[in-house]
């Protein structure tokens, strides 16, 4: 059957600020290092900001707390060219709440202007896909379901994946072949 999600993410506190999946036992972030994971892997693992141009487009596979499009949302908006627009997509099965969200995205103050403005606008579980206009250059579509399924209904291409750390144990849906292939077709 068709996996819709209409729920959020279940979760549990690790040391009050770390959220916890406990559909998977793994938390979303390291409290110690999670934003320099973030600018490691994802920024300068795709070559950001040197690649920035208008019409960038950055796709993420699960997008949980939001803390790596929060982080190239800051490193676009520092460094990106004038004139230059981002476009964010990311899928998530189990949304967070608005509540959990913004208590998560609170142990990143440095981010606390960029976290307010996608708390604001974040939109309830409803499966589909929810556009947030973040600021006049950024735009992030949240398509709420599985994966395979969302990236199969996308049109365009992306110039920059952020694959986050599933452990095939974990989450196995994440390593499916058919979810690959549908990477490939839009990358």
């Amino acid at each position: 059957g068709r996996a819709v999600p209409d729920q959020n993410a279940q979760i549990t506190w690790r040391a009050g600020q770390v959220p916890v999946s406990t559909q998977f036992d793994d938390p979303y972030f390291s409290l110690e290092d999670g934003a320099a994971e973030t600018a490691y892997v994802f920024l300068a693992g795709n070559d950001l900001p040197e690649r920035f141009r208008p019409g960038f487009h950055i796709a993420e596979l699960g997008f949980g707390t939001g803390l790596n499009m929060l982080c190239a949302w800051a490193c676009f908006e520092q460094h990106a060219p004038e004139g230059a627009r981002l476009h964010l997509l990311s899928t998530e099965k189990f949304p967070l709440s608005r509540e959990a969200l913004t208590r998560a995205l609170s142990a990143w103050p440095s981010l606390a202007s960029y976290s307010q403005a996608l708390c604001a606008l974040w939109p309830d579980a409803v499966s589909g896909i929810h556009r947030l206009h973040l600021s006049e250059r950024v735009t992030l579509d949240l398509h709420f379901g599985d994966t395979t399924e969302r990236l199969d209904l996308l049109d365009g291409q992306v110039d920059a994946w952020f694959l986050d750390g599933f452990a095939p144990s974990k989450n196995p849906d994440m390593w499916q072949p058919a979810l690959f292939e549908a990477m490939a077709a839009r990358s």
